[in-house]
């Protein structure tokens, strides 16, 4: 069986399984296209300085071991990790399809490259599968609402028989259209696209036949013939698997690393995380006092304005008041000493387990869960966990 494309022109009775809505319509033309099968591929050596996309939102960095690493973008500050004894660091809370420049040092000299982070790749929809002049042949084709944030999307398509020991075909293409050719006519088939970048597969979209090819287009299936006939080699465009199950979509290589989980850092070989002191504060609470105090004039209780006698200066003249008061003319006059009751608001006494601050009590609270005090700071420490990743 062979997978290409070309013109069409009769229609394909099929109903939807699951996924977006399959329209049904004759297809105009394609372009010819050829799905080789894909060699076995070698996992590349890791470079001295890489950075792959991981997780949604989050960058695996590979440098020299406990090296620094920078990471800028326009209209956000700069970051700035550090590479565990391994090399490896991975960053996470970045915005998917937004291009980094990374920086650090190697052997002196500062290197940089860019990386993107992505996020989870949609589905395929709107899934059409067509019949052409050609017996044997069904051109498929999708739609995928592609976006900056989900990287290179390559889309994985399938051709399970139903009922029948005939083999898979899967193919795989950056296009949203594929061309299968050299179908049996006898057999309905199950098919799926499923939509994949560097960290995640979508939901495969999916559309069942409910005829076959040779009640579509008409076409007699031949009768073997008598005598045996040497068989035709097929091109190996497809990739085939044993029937009934459909080929899942071969993923990259990976291997097995040890990080911190999100949130820690790793400090001497362990994840740490810090989590500053809180307080409890409370307002300041007052209490009335009173007091007895000395006091005289008009607004003193019991204060008279009384005669304190003058004494006539023998040297001058003059009259002054020997015992007090002012003197109005020849009189000396003075407010007599009382005493009144003063109220004062008091500050009450600093409550138990609180710190005078000058403007208010604190308290620091109580050690959370799972957490030490260092004498500065909260910590909680945790081992490192392992993932999976993309190499």
């Amino acid at each position: 069986m062979k997978i290409n494309h070309i013109l069409m022109t009769a229609i394909l009775s099929l109903s939807l399984v699951t996924g977006a809505t399959m329209a049904v319509a004759p297809a105009t033309s394609a372009t010819q296209i050829i799905v080789a099968q894909s060699p076995t591929e070698t996992p590349p050596t890791l470079a001295l300085f890489t950075a792959t996309p991981g997780a949604k939102g989050s960058l695996l960095i590979t440098a020299a071991p406990s090296s620094r690493v920078v990471l800028k973008t326009k209209g956000a500050k700069a970051r700035a990790v550090k590479t565990n004894r391994a090399g490896l660091v991975r960053v996470k809370s970045l915005r998917p399809g937004v291009k980094y420049t990374l920086s650090t040092k190697i052997a002196g000299s500062t290197k940089r490259m860019t990386a993107i982070p992505e996020s989870q790749v949609v589905a395929a929809h709107t899934f059409r599968v067509l019949t052409t002049k050609i017996p044997g042949q069904l051109q498929l084709s999708w739609r995928h609402a592609n976006t900056p944030a989900q990287g290179a999307v390559s889309f994985t398509v399938t051709a399970a028989p139903i009922d029948s020991t005939t083999d898979t075909i899967a193919g795989t293409t950056t296009s949203t259209e594929i061309v299968f050719t050299d179908l049996d006519l006898n057999v309905r088939f199950a098919f799926s696209v499923t939509a994949t970048n560097t960290i995640s597969s979508a939901t495969p979209t999916m559309a069942l036949m409910t005829k076959s090819l040779n009640d579509l287009q008409g076409t007699p299936v031949a009768k073997a013939p008598e005598t045996p006939v040497s068989p035709v080699k097929q091109p190996i465009s497809p990739t085939y698997t044993p029937a009934p199950a459909p080929v899942s979509p071969s993923g990259p290589a990976t291997r097995t690393i040890h990080l911190c989980p999100d949130t820690f850092t790793e400090v001497g070989g362990l994840c740490e995380k810090t989590l500053p002191y809180t307080y409890t504060t409370e307002n300041y609470t007052f209490h009335p006092e009173t007091r007895a105090e000395s006091c005289s004039g008009p607004g003193c209780p019991s204060s008279v304005y009384m005669d304190m006698g003058y004494i006539a200066s023998p040297t001058w003249g003059q009259v002054h008041c020997p015992r007090g008061g002012t003197l109005y003319g020849n009189t000396c006059m003075a407010w007599s000493t009382s005493s009144q009751q003063v109220t004062y608001q008091i500050k009450d006494a600093t409550p138990n387990g609180y710190t005078d601050t000058g403007s208010i009590w604190s308290k620091k609270d109580a050690l959370p869960a799972g957490y030490t005090d260092n004498g500065n700071d909260w910590v909680s420490t945790t081992a490192k966990v392992a993932e999976v990743v993309p190499v």
